[in-house]
């Protein structure tokens, strides 16, 4: 079995990361300035293999300048992208375990991040009925 998301380049990923901090859909240009090294060009064209691999949808046109210009925004969450990574993870590392993986993960974690995960472990057992 195979990771369920299109892979992606590190490129992609910072333009993914400059999306998912950002409230509010950006353009191309946007991105570029915010973007650690990033550049116009660059942009562009991993906006449009984003875009084919559904990673983002155009959200509006909207003026720059004088010029119509695209504004973006991701369809697939930080969390959906972390949680397909370590799914794929699981499938392809020989002894992988997600229960040391989150032991390892809370020990640099939030205080209350406990009592949230408990919260979520509650409900979803109360939803398969355990």
């Amino acid at each position: 079995m195979k990771s369920k998301l299109p892979k992606i380049s590190e490129k992609e990923k910072d333009i993914m990361s400059v999306l998912w901090c950002s409230k509010d859909p950006l353009t191309a240009s946007e991105i570029t300035q915010k973007g650690n090294g990033l550049n116009i060009n660059t942009v562009q064209a991993s906006m449009r293999n984003l875009l084919k691999k559904q990673y983002i949808k155009i959200a509006d046109i909207v003026y720059s300048g004088t010029v119509l210009t695209r504004c973006y925004e991701p369809i697939i969450s930080a969390e959906e992208y972390a949680a397909d990574q370590l799914h794929s993870m699981r499938l392809n590392t020989l002894n992988f375990s997600t229960v040391n993986f989150i032991d390892h993960f809370l020990k640099d974690s939030e205080p209350d991040i406990l009592d949230k995960l408990e919260d979520i472990i509650r409900l979803n057992k109360e939803k398969r009925g355990d």
